[in-house]
């Protein structure tokens, strides 16, 4: 008996994040497909619940913990909102001015200013970016959803992959489950996912195919330092994982910290080569 409840217990956790990662990707690519306040509504709730678990990350006081979670959400909630209405220069003013004026209220409290500040830039510039490239580029819902596609595969490739080889640790210091064969997955499984799309979607506002794939290589790379980054915040702070909002996956923080670093390298790109058609 006991074989067999230990081989259940192990299979639970990936059916939860089986079950737990369509549901996000459905509701993911309704929203996006929707635009407007829908796909806004989307990334303001990831913005507002993401702030609340990177508060939980840096604070271990209770109330100082609840304070920051509060300025945190409001700094990025508005920012969000405000790329929605104005673009993205506003929403960055936006940021800017709460993310300071966030640091003054802590600092009046007698806190440390500076988490409240570094923590707004950490979770509210890739957002409002996410946010800009949905809603003010032409063809932005296939920009962003090839970016979502890519970062999912990073999740995917580096998850099956690391699981199944295991093999040497990548950085046991910060992420003892991370290894280099994980590394190599998510780089594999990225670059095929960004070059598959790139060739269905011929034409779109997309890469040729092998730009599509190495920029997608890249992108895994930037992804797996952003999980590095947060895997390296829970250990600091001594938590397993962000939250518990998504079973088997843990929190937002945790499902979402690739793309934190991933969208701001992509809409680089993206603003670059947009620039370059345009002159």
């Amino acid at each position: 008996m006991e074989p067999r409840q230990a081989s259940l217990e192990g299979n639970h956790p990936l059916r939860q994040r089986a079950v737990t990662g369509v549901a996000l990707a459905a509701i993911a690519l309704g929203a996006l497909v929707a635009g407007g306040v829908w796909f806004l509504l989307l990334v303001a709730a990831v913005a507002a619940g993401a702030s609340f678990e990177l508060a939980r990350l840096l604070e271990s006081r209770r109330t100082p913990r609840h304070r920051l979670a509060l300025l945190l959400a409001a700094a990025t909630v508005a920012a969000t909102v405000s790329v929605h209405r104005f673009g993205l220069l506003g929403g960055i003013a936006v940021l800017i001015g709460i993310a300071a004026l966030a640091a003054v209220v802590r600092a009046g409290f007698g806190e440390r200013p500076w988490p409240a500040a570094l923590a707004a830039v950490y979770l509210g510039l890739p957002l409002s970016l996410l946010l800009w490239l949905r809603q003010w580029n032409p063809e932005g819902d296939w920009l962003t959803l090839w970016l979502l596609a890519v970062v999912a595969a990073t999740d995917i490739g580096g998850y099956t992959i690391g699981r199944t080889l295991g093999g040497p640790r990548l950085a046991p210091r910060l992420s003892p489950g991370k290894t280099w064969s994980g590394l190599l997955g998510a780089v594999l499984f990225a670059s095929a996912t960004g070059g598959g799309i790139a060739l269905w979607l011929h034409g779109a506002a997309l890469p040729p195919v092998a730009g599509a794939t190495g920029l997608a290589a890249v992108l895994a790379l930037v992804a797996q330092a952003g999980d590095l980054v947060e895997s390296w915040l829970k250990r600091r702070a001594g938590f397993k994982d962000s939250g518990r909002l998504l079973p088997g996956h843990g929190g937002l923080l945790d499902r979402f910290d690739g793309l934190l670093f991933a969208t701001p390298v992509y809409a680089l790109f993206v603003a670059l080569t947009s620039a370059g058609r345009a002159s």
